[in-house]
């Protein structure tokens, strides 16, 4: 990692790299010669490596390199030294003048190229001085921004899965790395242990190995470390003091930022830093130190409770492996990132197989094109996401039947990154509501039967009474026909008698035969009046109870209307009197046609008990009002009583399964449940009610135009 330094305040430290003793002598003497406003130090390697070495232990303010070093033999590599040495100044020196060449090291990240037989005191001076006054322009330009580049660095570490040891030693050179006024390339990180009141090493850099063992524990209030651990406030020092408990022998004069790593009053570590002996303290460095020592107590906590986070990741596991839903994680690639037990039971597939392969390519016998497009259609809906109903095959051939939701994973500025299925396998619920919805309506016709037989007995009495009557009719006009006949043979052969012609008049006038002329086409056309009354009827209730289909078809509603009303006519014709507004021009709905009736049903029966509870024994007539209309791709039903209202308290749980406000064994309270559910889930309907108390109740069904005809 690239390591900046910034302007130091006492003495200008050169390193000069260069492998010609005789050569690096003759530029000591340059610099000892020059007259400059602050004392300069020197120090010499010889080849690149060792000054890549020293300028991660040391600071210094200028590199003097020779470009004839053995390991260079290019002006490339100087990249290396730069990119370590980052925005201070270096400047090439050549033997002999070659100025092609010098604008290759400069292109390649020297300040400037130097030639050293042409050079002088004075303009040695010049060069050094304005490089380092360049150098210091554009360290305190980059020094806040590789600040905060530090701070950002550490948060990112932070986010990292690494053991909590190496993830201290990447903070550590991190740090390291900042632009802090003398700090040299050593420090080390210690951590707390609460139970006992103790400081353990867990990173270090470029320490001793004796004071490393020396520093593997420290008390809290022993030392520096352990006194910053004490108090909770940071210990400076520019040189070893008597504050320096734990000393090794041959210890290199330094200074020190020990910084507390608090968290909520609790001391959970402290950074220890070298610094330069002399170094000046400054504001912007602790303010700074605060920072880091903020990001490092985020980072030893987050380890601290590693145990209890795997301890919840495996509670958490075993949570989600007993579920009885399905689970299917979704990642940003559209590949499947989570598979739980059920759905490797369901779809018979393990995790291994499934696991980081696209969910599209899944071997699963569904219809993804339909999952896949209901799954955009509610990530691109900003509303709550809807379940939908979707069938696969089993690896034995059976059909079931899926209800899945779809949630999205989005991050903090809302950025998708996948999504989660959950899906039950409802094939038995399914099955269980079809029971549960046809029991219920076997029950309403059960309950219809017996005034439907009285509906049909009423007509079958009178068409019976009238073909009685054209029976005997036809036995008396039969005698007449046949004398008639005798009469005739006998005119064939003029042998009528008056006496025959006389009895033929008294037959006639017995029978009354101009009273049967009259009364023989009123039966007959009351008989057919009759069985058409029984058909109306009968047609009806097999419109009403056999539909002819369970898809979505072309239905008249108006008609669907008059057939429940026949149907439930002797429920009502007690009560109320019922008054039709049918739009003669309603368009066909696409619906269910069954299931709409038993709405119809529902609703009627519900406004004729109503009605009844209002009226009573009194014999007084309610009345029920039908209409229909068509308004914005809507056909709308309205069917109002004249009952009493729905109660205050009531009318929030009027669709809630088994509510009902009749008495014990006169109601389920699952017609208005059901039929919320037919007209609103089945028909993407709308389903809802204005009541009044003491005037009566008006239900509301609304029903798409446009929907899908299956």
């Amino acid at each position: 990692m690239p390591h900046d330094i910034s302007q130091h305040s006492n003495d200008i430290r050169v390193l000069l790299v260069d492998d010609d003793p005789d050569s690096a002598e003759e530029m000591k003497d340059l610099l000892q010669r020059m007259d400059a406003q602050q004392k300069i130090e020197h120090n010499r390697v010889e080849l690149l490596a060792d000054a890549l070495h020293e300028i991660s232990q040391t600071h210094y303010d200028l590199i003097l390199l020779d470009t004839g070093l053995a390991d260079m033999p290019t002006p490339s590599a100087i990249r290396s030294l730069r990119d370590a040495f980052s925005y201070a100044p270096i400047i090439a020196t050549m033997k002999y003048e070659d100025p092609e060449l010098a604008a290759m090291w400069v292109g390649e990240g020297a300040d400037e190229c130097l030639f050293v037989g042409e050079m002088d005191e004075a303009s040695l001076k010049r060069m050094v001085e304005y490089a380092i006054k360049r150098y210091h322009t554009y360290s305190n330009l980059h020094q806040q921004s590789r600040t905060h580049h530090v701070l950002n660095t550490l948060l990112s570490l932070s986010l990292k899965e690494m053991p909590f040891d190496q993830l201290l030693k990447a903070c550590l050179d991190v740090i390291l790395s900042a632009p802090l006024t003398d700090m040299l390339h050593q420090g080390a990180i210690l951590v707390s242990n609460s139970d006992n009141k103790q400081l353990w090493m867990m990173a270090h850099t470029n320490l001793d190995p004796e004071l490393v063992e020396l520093c593997r524990r420290v008390e809290f209030g022993q030392c520096l470390c352990g006194r910053a651990a004490e108090t909770g406030e940071i210990q400076f020092t520019d040189c070893i003091d008597e504050r320096h408990e734990n000393r090794t022998e041959g210890m290199s004069p330094h200074g020190h930022y020990v910084v507390p790593i608090l968290s909520r009053g609790d001391v959970l570590g402290v950074l220890t830093l070298y610094l330069r002996e002399g170094h000046l303290q400054k504001e912007d460095e602790i303010v700074f130190l605060q920072g880091v020592a903020d990001t490092l107590a985020g980072i030893i906590e987050r380890a601290r409770t590693n145990d209890q986070l795997a301890l919840a990741h495996q509670q958490n596991s075993r949570l989600l492996s007993s579920l009885t839903s399905i689970l299917i994680g979704v990642d940003e690639q559209q590949c499947i990132s989570h598979w739980n037990d059920k759905a490797a039971a369901v779809f018979e597939l393990t995790a291994e197989q499934v696991q980081g392969k696209p969910i599209a390519e899944c071997p699963i016998d569904w219809n993804w094109e339909q999952i896949s497009n209901e799954i955009e259609t509610n990530l691109s809906n900003s509303m709550k996401s809807e379940r939908f109903d979707s069938r696969f095959k089993q690896q034995n051939g059976s059909n079931r039947l899926l209800s899945i939701c779809v949630t999205p994973y989005n991050d903090s500025i809302g950025h998708s990154d996948g999504y989660l299925l959950i899906a039950d396998d409802v094939t038995e619920q399914k099955q269980l509501e079809s029971e549960i919805q046809q029991a219920q309506k076997l029950q309403s016709i059960g309950q219809l039967a017996a005034g439907i037989a009285h509906e049909i007995n009423t007509p079958i009495q009178y068409v019976g009474d009238n073909v009685r009557f054209l029976r005997d009719a036809f036995e008396e006009i039969s005698e007449i026909i046949d004398s008639q006949h005798d009469l005739v043979e006998r005119a064939r052969t003029n042998n009528i008698a008056v006496e025959q012609i006389d009895q033929l008049d008294e037959q006639i006038d017995e029978v009354d035969l101009e009273y049967l002329q009259e009364e023989i086409p009123k039966s007959i056309q009351q008989t057919l009046d009759g069985v058409d009354r029984v058909a109306t009827i009968v047609r009806a209730m097999k419109e009403f109870s056999h539909p002819g289909s369970d898809e979505k078809t072309l239905t008249d509603i108006n008609k669907a209307i008059e057939s429940t009303l026949t149907v439930a006519r002797n429920v009502w014709k007690y009560h109320a009197e019922v008054s039709l507004d049918l739009q003669p021009a309603l368009p066909q709905v696409p619906c269910i046609p069954g299931p709409v009736n038993e709405v119809l049903l529902n609703i009627i029966v519900n406004a004729a008990h109503a009605i009844a509870e209002k009226v009573g024994e009194s014999g007084e007539l309610g009345n029920i009002a039908i209409a229909t209309e068509s308004t914005n791709d809507w056909c709308v039903i309205r069917i109002s009583d004249s009952g009493s209202g729905i109660p205050e308290d009531a009318r929030h749980h009027v669709f809630d399964p088994f509510f009902t406000t009749k008495e014990v064994g006169k109601g389920t309270g699952q017609g208005l449940s059901l039929s919320h559910k037919i007209i609103v889930d089945q028909h993407d309907g709308e389903l809802s009610f204005e009541t009044e108390l003491g005037v009566g109740t008006t239900f509301i069904i609304k029903l798409p135009i446009t929907g899908e005809i299956n």
